[in-house]
């Protein structure tokens, strides 16, 4: 099976309409990755401030993770041969480096991640030299904890990932 490049996959919305029928929405296109050597792949959906019928989000107007009680939805690749290559992960607004391990591709981001790897196969790195190996139909649960991504393989790694903000409690009360 092959899949589209993931800047190309077809988004379909149902929804409310603005006569309040059931109906199929007319969208803007995604929100675009591009970091040649790094990562590839599209944001095609967004919800920003919590979740409700009225609230269901939109296509983003700009590549970054979910904020607080919002979610993104999209799919990625790391390109073939890309392990050890980095990028900016300070450009988006839930993403932090934090070089452990003296490893710059090494970040963090305050969101959950739901990814399921559809083809090729990337590893995933996390601090202490711990590390896995993800391939297609494999599912991955990230909650936020340091972590870098290692493609060294031949084949392009393209993946589905839903991020979820955290909703920081706050203190008191």
């Amino acid at each position: 099976m092959s899949f589209p490049d993931p800047k190309e996959f077809r988004l379909v919305v149902a929804a409310t309409n603005d006569s309040g029928e059931s109906d199929f929405l007319e969208v803007d296109g995604p929100a675009i990755i591009d970091m040649p050597g790094v990562a590839d792949g599209a944001f095609y959906w967004a919800v920003e401030g919590g979740h409700s019928k009225e609230n269901f989000g939109r296509p983003p107007a700009r590549v970054e993770l979910a904020g607080p009680n919002g979610s993104t939805f999209g799919v990625n690749s790391f390109p073939a041969r890309s392990a050890g290559n980095t990028g900016d992960v300070d450009q988006f607004e839930s993403m932090t480096s934090t070089g452990h391990d003296g490893d710059p591709a090494m970040h963090a981001s305050d969101t959950i991640d739901y990814e399921v790897v559809i083809s090729g196969k990337v590893d995933l790195e996390l601090p202490g030299g711990k590390k896995r190996t993800l391939r297609p139909g494999d599912l991955l649960v990230m909650a936020g904890v340091p972590h870098a991504w290692k493609n060294p393989y031949d084949e392009d790694c393209v993946y589905i990932v839903v991020t979820i903000g955290f909703n920081h409690a706050q203190s008191g009360a």
